[in-house]
This record gives structure tokens, sequence and C-alpha cells, in this order.
């Protein structure tokens, strides 16, 4: 307590008000602003309670009491706070969260206390008691992390690097100069114990430990191995996780490992030759000549032109000149005359010229289509920007899109063209239907031979029930993926309401347009636009 010509203040414990007390007396005056502050910072450092938090606005009232009235006043004008913590363990439990609030005029918070609150909410991470420290200094802090657990140290899942390394197509210098068909589709060739593929294996992680002491367990990894259907690769025997070619051939990199396709080189298909048919790729520095045949699973390259002979590709087909029949027309022509090329994956020709050509993908032309049966399973490109190619006479068929720059010919040339209906689809299906046949029959047949085993177990003798199981699943297997293809291929029997033609430049007279079911006959020259179906019919914007 203290006194100053009837001043007092009291103080009760901290957390409590701090009163201000004034008796008049008539030989004195009434306390002013300057003997109030006095008498309460020497009342405060007496008690130890500097920093008292103390409310300017009742300071003024009471004095301003004191000065109008004769009566003795007691007015509260502040209160003594402690200092007060709270600690917070983050959603993932992997932190402690310290906020500090400054004591005003009271007691301050210690190390110990925090100390005991964190071991009373189960914390057993060891406490960063320099950060504590730097927050008691500071008087204040919020959400400052003072414990830490360890986080889980997640594993990696086993890589696989490709080290094969594409030809890239030579593109031209500037946007004006075309583009050579000649530079795309140049086959990469590997050699025997070429490195194919470097397989990394999966790393384990570690589990973590949150702030409460509980395990946090490291999501689980798959090592997973090479692909168990590569063909022609092995690994080094020296090396386990390194992938090598052990034939020559063109790579294709899969997900899980590298294939190694064998690939034949000839000069010419010819009656040196022969006729050429192989599991592989194929490719032709001249020419394949008129009469002769090539099937293989693979690619065919071809660097000069594909005459009226009959080719047939499980890849793709790039002819570095053109594909030409002797035939007037692809469909009126005698087989021996006409130039037939079908493709499991897409057709890359220069032009095109009595002949039937079919890629299940798509077929780019880099000049023109003339009195040719031509059909894409996704789409027909015919020219460039810089040179629009033409398509006259025969018939164009694609799923999605025909795009050229100019349809017909002046002399009313009959030509059609489809989009919007996949053109393969049924041949396709049907294909699929009767190798669904023969898997059926096998199954059929399996099926027969576990029962007689599951009649006569004494005749099942060494691991022949186990190969009839595994076979059984691959035949379930091959059935499933086989019903998948042909659902697809029933979707792609409807039309497509997105299949469009687009001509750049010119559409002649003697042109029929499809798209879907709906058909237009193009009776005089008009220009080119996107034709579309619009309102349930053929429009040309």
């Amino acid at each position: 307590m203290t006194a100053d010509a009837g001043l007092r203040l009291e103080l009760s414990q901290p957390g409590s008000q701090v009163r201000a007390c004034f008796t008049p007396d008539a030989g004195h005056l009434p306390p002013d602003r300057a003997s109030l502050d006095a008498s309460l910072e020497a009342c405060l450092a007496e008690h130890g309670w500097q920093g008292a938090r103390l409310d300017a606005a009742a300071v003024r009232g009471f004095l301003t009491q004191c000065q109008l009235t004769d009566r003795e006043i007691d007015a509260v004008i502040g209160s003594v706070l402690d200092g007060e913590f709270e600690l917070e363990i983050t959603a993932d439990k992997l932190r402690l969260l310290l906020t500090l609030v400054s004591p005003e005029g009271g007691r301050p918070i210690t190390a110990e206390e925090i100390a005991a609150a964190a071991a009373s909410m189960g914390v057993v991470a060891l406490l960063d008691s320099a950060a504590i420290g730097v927050a008691l200094e500071a008087g204040s802090c919020e959400g400052r992390e003072i414990a830490r657990g360890v986080a889980p140290l997640q594993g990696e899942t086993a890589r696989f690097e490709s080290l094969v390394q594409p030809r890239r197509p030579v593109l031209a210098e500037n946007e004006d100069e075309r583009v050579d068909l000649r530079d795309l589709g140049s086959l990469l060739l590997v050699n025997p114990g070429t490195a194919l593929m470097r397989r990394t294996p999966a790393r384990s992680g570690k589990d973590g430990m949150d702030v409460l002491g509980k395990p946090i367990p490291a999501d689980p990894v798959v090592d997973t191995p090479y692909a168990s259907d590569l063909t022609g690769v092995a690994t080094d025997p020296n090396d386990p996780l390194l992938l090598i070619a052990v034939i020559a051939g063109s790579p294709r990199v899969l997900p899980h490992g590298v294939i190694v396709s064998p690939v034949v080189d000839v000069d010419a298909v010819d009656l040196h030759s022969g006729n050429v048919n192989f599991d592989g790729s194929l490719r032709v520095s001249g020419d394949i000549r008129t009469g002769m045949s090539v099937r293989v699973t693979g690619d065919v390259v071809v660097q000069g032109t594909i005459e009226a002979a009959s080719v047939q590709a499980g890849g793709d087909v790039i002819v570095k000149g053109g594909i030409i029949g002797k035939a007037e027309t692809a469909s009126g022509g005698a087989p021996s005359e006409i130039a037939s090329v079908r493709s499991k994956g897409s057709v890359h020709a220069r032009f095109i010229q009595n002949a039937i050509v079919e890629a299940v993908a798509e077929v780019i032309v880099e000049s023109g289509i003339r009195q040719s049966d031509v059909s894409a399973g996704e789409r027909v490109v015919v020219g460039a920007p810089t040179a629009p190619g033409s398509i006259s006479g025969g018939r164009t068929r694609a799923m999605q899109s025909v795009s050229t720059g100019t349809l017909g010919a002046p002399a009313g040339t009959a030509t059609t063209v489809q989009v919007g209906l996949n053109p393969l689809a049924d041949e396709q299906k049907a294909e699929l239907e009767v190798r669904r046949g023969k898997i059926v029959e096998e199954q059929c047949k399996l099926q027969q031979l576990v029962a007689f085993f599951a009649k006569h177990p004494e005749r099942a003798t060494g691991d022949i029930r186990e190969k009839a199981r595994a076979t059984m699943y691959r035949i379930n297997r091959d059935l499933f993926e086989l019903d998948a293809e042909i659902a697809h291929l029933a979707e792609q029997m409807k039309p497509s309401e997105q299949a469009e033609i687009a001509v750049g430049r010119h559409i002649h007279g003697g042109v029929t347009l499809q798209v879907g079911h709906k058909a237009l006959k193009v009776m005089e020259d008009k220009p080119g636009g996107q034709i579309r179906v619009v309102d349930d019919r053929i429009a040309v914007n």
C-alpha cells in the first residue's frame, strides 16, 4: 500500500483487480495524473507487478471524480495477469506447437510448466529446450514448434529406365519448308548384347514415430520384376538388373521391359527374293514389285514404291515413295493389277493410286489419293498445310475424320468420302469371333481333361494337374480380353457424333459425302469447309 495526500492504491493477488482509493483532505489538492502515475509505478515496482494491465479510460475517470467530489472514491483502474500458454499436437501427430502469452504484471511461465503439460498430454518426443528458451525470452509466441516426431521414410517402387534412344525425324529448318516424309518412320535396330533397359529394385521404407511415441508405418512398396513375356531379350548374365538384346531387331519399349522384333533387310521384294512371310519387321531399300506378297507381324518400311503387290503388316507401313497399282480403278481391276496394303497400325505414303489401303489407325498421304479404296480406323489426312492434297475417285472412309485440300475432280469423277463409322469394324469383329471360337473349343477340351482327372486322380501323374490349371487360367484370361475387344468394336459400329470431313479448298461435283448414316451428293462445284451432321442433316460450314 502507498499513500500521498489521501491517495492510496491497493493490489490484490495476481489476476485480481488494481484498485485506487482517494479520501479528500482540506489541506491538500486532489491528485493529478503525474502524482497518480508516480504512486502507481512505485506500488507496482514494490510488489513486483510491473507491466500490469491498466485501463487508461478508468484512470482518467478516477482523476475526474477526485477533482469533482468531496467524498471518498474507490475505483478499479486495471488488473494483474499471469502468463499463459497452450500446447497443440498437429493433425499428423508429428509436431508439438507452443502458443505463449506474456504476463501483465503477473507471474511468467516457466520451462518446467511447459514440460509438465507436455508430459500430461502423453508426449514422449524430446522437447526442444532451445526453442522453448527463445519463446520464454521473447515473452510470447504463436504456434512455435517445440517437439517433433520422426516422419516415416517412404520407400520407392521398382524403376525401369529405358536405355533405347529412338531416332528422331529430321524436321524442316523453317516453317515454310515442307517436311520430307522420307525422314519419318526409320526403324531403330539393335544388335545382340545391346543394353536396352535397367531396373532399379524397390527400396523399402522405414517406419516413423509420432510425438506420442506411436509408430507411423511407411507405405508398402512392390518390387516389380521384368515382365515375363518379353521376347528377343534377356537379363545380362553379369548384371541381372540389366536387360540386353539377344537378337538383332527393332526394339519396342514397354512399361516393364523391352521387346525386340527381328528385322529383315532386303534390296527389293521381287523374283530374286521371293515372297516374304515371317514374324518380324521388314525394311526394303528399293521397291516391292508387282505380283509379290509380303506378310509380316511387325512394320514394313519401303524406301521406294509399292507396286501392284500385296502387303500385310502387324505394325505400320511407311512408304517413302508411293503406293501405285496398274488398274484404272481399285475396284474394277484384277487382283494382280491392284496394290493392296493392310496395316494393323498406320500407313504413311507419298501418294496412293489404284490401290486398296486399310489401316487400323490412320492413313497419312503427302500429296494425293486417286482412284483408290482407302479405309482407316481413326483418320485419313491428305496433304500438308503448305501443300494441300487431293482425293479424286474411288472411296475414302475413316471413323473420325477425313481431311484434304480438294475433293473430287473438275471432270466430275465419282468420289465417295465417308466418316463416322469404323470401316474395319465388321472385318475385325469377324476375326475376333473366329479366335474366340477356337479358344472356347480349347476350353471345352481342357474342361473334359480336368473332369477326367477328378474321377481318376491316380492318372494325374507328376505336375500335369497344375499345368492343366495354369492353362485354364490363361484361357479364361484370353476370353476375357477378347470379349472386351469385341464389345469395344461393337461401340465403334455406332455412328460417331464428332466425325467430320474437312476440305480446305474445293469440293467438285460428283462427290458423295457421308457422315454416319447421312449422305449428301454434291452436284455442282462449291468451296470447301467442315462437313458435319447438324440437326440431323449434313451441313457444310
